[in-house]
């Protein structure tokens, strides 16, 4: 009973969030009315001479490399994957999991990366509420969808299109010889370290 009463609370929390998110898009027009102006500046500054185009592009992207350190660093922003497609249609790799799972320990389902809309509006995946739209995972660091006794995903038919898409054959962070079933033997330390995260495909 309790726990269905905390799922019905999460539930109306990620509703809640979702609109705020989605409200958050109508800062669009005020965006886009602001860089207006900016690239009218930057235009007249460039056909005046008083700086090249060269300059400014060089100073963009260092000035951008910042801010996107700085915005990961205070988690700021929702991120969705870049590349919207339809998961049960998406053409997923295969590979042998059920004979390697108990050597990798489901491995892949420590890694993080950013879901998809149709993800969020199905409603089944769970995300991370304070790194929105952030596969959820638990104190451990594994995914909240994983068995943790056989090592299964237990959303398998929803699971999000990183998870079809994953190929660990030639990951040398999990396997030095995937045919051989050998494993790195660092593998339990790799995804501890912070540095081990995706916003797109695992």
């Amino acid at each position: 009973m309790q726990g269905e009463t905390m799922e019905g609370v999460r539930g109306e929390v990620v509703e809640g969030l979702r609109y705020v998110h989605y409200q958050l898009g109508a800062n669009t027009g005020k965006v886009l009315e602001v860089s207006s102006f900016l690239y009218a500046l930057t235009e007249l500054l460039i056909e005046k001479g008083i700086i090249t185009e060269e300059e400014l592009n060089e100073r963009k992207v260092a000035v951008a490399e910042r801010l996107v350190k700085k915005f990961r660093e205070l988690g700021m922003g929702a991120v969705f994957q870049e590349k919207e497609q339809d998961k049960y249609g998406f053409d997923e790799v295969q590979i042998d999991c059920e004979s390697r799972r108990q050597l990798c320990k489901a491995a892949c389902c420590k890694l993080s990366f950013a879901l998809a809309r149709q993800d969020i509006e199905e409603g089944i995946v769970k995300w991370d509420l304070g790194h929105p739209y952030m596969i959820a995972k638990a104190g451990d660091g594994y995914c909240v969808h994983i068995d943790k006794t056989t090592y299964r995903c237990r959303i398998w038919e929803n699971r999000p299109v990183p998870c079809r898409g994953f190929d660990c054959r030639e990951d040398k962070r999990i396997w030095l010889d995937f045919e051989n079933n050998v494993i790195n033997p660092e593998l339990p330390e790799v995804f501890e370290r912070k540095d081990e995260v995706g916003s797109g495909v695992k």
